[in-house]
């Protein structure tokens, strides 16, 4: 008997087994594999299902929108200080500030409808998700000009169901700028002012040529004139011009010139949004007239220049006869 087989013999006794050919896998290596099969499939299951609830909420949201549901519009938003808001450069935060700006909107617009597409959802585990798409407003009633962007929706789940956290939209040009765009002008109109300004934060629109201002009361934006609002649908479609222009809740520049209220107590002023002065914009788009009265005419020149190019080139309401009853013959009652 060599060595080796004395050593065999040896274990053998002991009770030892012999070493078996091939590698078996432990019974707890296979558990193991099966509880990570089954996490990675529920994980995907879940994913699944926050896609589609959130879809689903998204499709709630336009709904609201589209019925000028304000208050199920708001409900849809998470009910806390956090909550917040962001659009063209602004921030606003507050569930209650959010409400307040829903209802500002409605006010001002009327009526608002919205298509989306491209939506696409991001679920941040179980209890959180972004979902992004891009969207089209119409907003107003005859013959409105539809926007386009991009939003994106953060929500969270809550007792309650899943509200929305954050929302963040970045709005186009219109997107069947029949009448022109105002990136396709290559003039431009006055970069900054000439007198020292004053800020103030905007409350809400009174129509196409008026705002209201925190702490100041209510501003008529000097050397131009819009549609009233009883001059359908003009005067509501003038307003919403304005409203693109000068969010509610921004905060303006306010720059006066020499006379400084009009008879009815309003202040006037010109409005300024970064470098772009709101009264030349509204007049250079074709949203209003020219209306100037002495002494406050150091912007003359520039908006009869605006006024001579928007109607030439029909934007606006230059091009929809919206100016055919001029407001301040309309006023007068000359026309209609």
């Amino acid at each position: 008997m060599t060595p080796a087989d004395r050593d065999h013999t040896r274990q053998t006794r002991k009770g030892a087994k012999p070493a078996r050919k091939g590698t078996s896998i432990p019974r707890v290596s296979i558990r193991f594999a099966s509880l990570l099969l089954a996490l990675s499939v529920s994980s995907t299951a879940a994913a699944q299902s926050v896609d589609n609830q959130i879809r689903a909420e998204v499709a709630r949201y336009v709904s609201a929108i589209n019925r000028g549901d304000v208050r199920a519009v708001a409900g849809l938003y998470l009910n806390e200080a956090r909550t917040s808001t962001i659009g063209d450069g602004e921030i606003h935060r507050g569930w209650d500030r959010i409400a307040q700006l829903l209802r500002d909107v409605y006010e001002q617009a009327g009526t608002i409808r919205m298509t989306t597409d491209s939506v696409a959802v991001f679920p941040l585990g179980v209890g959180a998700a972004i979902a992004t798409l891009r969207y089209t407003w119409t907003i107003g009633g005859s013959d409105p000009e539809p926007l386009t962007g991009a939003m994106t929706l953060v929500y969270t789940r809550t007792r309650q169901g899943w509200r929305v956290a954050h929302d963040h939209t970045s709005t186009l040009q219109p997107a069947t700028p029949a009448h022109g765009s105002l990136t396709s002008v290559a003039d431009s109109g006055p970069t900054s002012p000439r007198r020292s300004t004053a800020e103030c934060a905007v409350k809400r629109i009174t129509d196409g040529d008026g705002i209201e201002c925190e702490g100041i009361g209510r501003v008529r934006l000097i050397g131009m004139d819009t549609p009233e609002l009883d001059q359908k649908p003009f005067g509501r479609q003038a307003a919403a011009a304005l409203g693109s222009l000068v969010r509610v809740g921004a905060r303006v520049r306010i720059e006066q010139d020499v006379d400084a209220r009009d008879r009815n107590g309003r202040l006037l002023a010109y409005v300024w949004v970064g470098p772009v002065l709101i009264n030349w914009r509204m007049v250079r788009e074709g949203w209003a007239t020219l209306l100037t009265y002495q002494p406050n005419v150091q912007y003359v020149d520039w908006l009869i220049d605006a006024e001579r190019r928007a109607r030439a080139e029909g934007r606006g309401l230059w091009g929809t006869g919206g100016f055919e009853c001029l407001p301040r013959d309309h006023r007068g009652g000359r026309c209609e």
